[in-house]
């Protein structure tokens, strides 16, 4: 959906017309959520993310001003959304970590398959820092430009790229040996 479109539904919707809303809902719905499962590796957190984003926005626009691109506006607070999330969880995992654990053993080691690989990369990518996280699942996932995730994170194109490389690094040597 380009600018003006965006902007025209916004306008409609602060004058009261509702379904403008739902136009934006729709244009923007699907890529909302794949960006909250890229970040969060978890189809209900997804859907529960993307629904406090929408909420978010609906309450939001009638007080909108257009500084911004509201599909800018709307996936940094997809990730925003998400970081929260993380954030809590690594709480609870932490007083999770404190409490007493019974005895359990990780299972055998298995040769590599290929489900193996993307689950251990899954994984990896969770492990990252969660900047790194949305950089590189904008940039893989989504395929977005570096000059767009800046603007969605509000950091400088070279803040992305520098960002984003040092998450391959980590990732690469995270993943050392899995691939021969």
């Amino acid at each position: 959906m380009d600018e003006e479109t965006e902007r025209g539904l916004i306008a409609r919707f602060q004058t009261g017309e509702q379904s403008a809303y739902g136009e934006l809902f729709d244009a923007h719905h699907r890529r909302v959520i794949y960006t909250a499962l890229q970040v969060l590796r978890n189809e209900e957190a997804a859907l529960d993310a993307a629904q406090e984003v929408f909420l978010r926005a609906f309450e939001e626009l009638p007080h909108w001003r257009g500084e911004a691109r509201f599909s800018t506006w709307l996936y940094r607070t997809a990730l925003n959304v998400c970081f929260e999330r993380i954030r809590a969880e690594e709480r609870q995992r932490r007083l999770r970590d404190q409490a007493p654990e019974a005895g359990t053993a990780d299972p055998p080691e298995e040769a590599a398959s290929e489900s193996e690989v993307v689950v251990a990369i899954d994984k990896a990518v969770q492990t990252l820092p969660p900047r790194q996280r949305a950089i590189f699942v904008l940039k893989q996932y989504q395929e977005m430009h570096f000059a767009e995730i800046a603007a969605i994170l509000d950091i400088t194109e070279g803040g992305a790229k520098a960002s984003y490389h040092k998450a391959l690094l980590t990732l690469r040597e995270r993943l050392k040996g899995m691939v021969s």
